[in-house]
């Protein structure tokens, strides 16, 4: 079973693509903006991780047996294995990276023109973090790496 998760920096264009990828493919899309709206109400309110990570698990749960999507920054590669181990825990096997890396002018762009804004020194420093960490992306147990750009 095939899995998905997005990476990259708030603005890069990672949710967009998420979703015609989940038309394309028939995925179920568990998005950390999404679960924070629903437990917090409003997708601004960071709230507690181990309860955000218990839906992301919960949804997870719920869509075995099809693709699953991850959509998240995953910027760091912490959060790329932990987010690795939960699917396959879950029987997925071929768990694939996306990675939307524009560059921090785009994000910072497309970032103005939303209605819900990120910091602009938050997008830079995930942007700058995120881009360290993907020196070693081929050495992370990914199924496939995919660059959209």
């Amino acid at each position: 079973m095939r899995a998905y998760v997005m990476i990259g920096a708030p603005g890069s264009g990672k949710s967009t693509y998420a979703s015609k990828l989940a038309e394309t493919v028939n995925a179920f899309i568990v998005s950390g903006d999404d679960i924070r709206a629903e437990l917090y109400g409003s997708a601004e309110i960071q709230g507690n991780w181990a309860e955000i990570h218990d839906r992301i698990e919960e949804l997870v749960s719920e869509a075995s047996g099809m693709p699953v999507i991850l959509d998240g920054t995953h910027y760091r590669a912490s959060y790329r294995k932990e987010a690795i181990a939960l699917l396959n825990s879950y029987g997925y096997s071929e768990v694939e990276a996306v990675v939307v890396n524009p560059s921090v002018e785009t994000c910072l762009k497309r970032n103005a023109s939303r209605s819900r804004k990120v910091p602009e020194h938050v997008i830079r420093t995930i942007h700058q973090k995120l881009n360290a960490s993907l020196k070693n992306l081929y050495n992370e147990p990914f199924f496939r790496i995919n660059y959209i750009f």
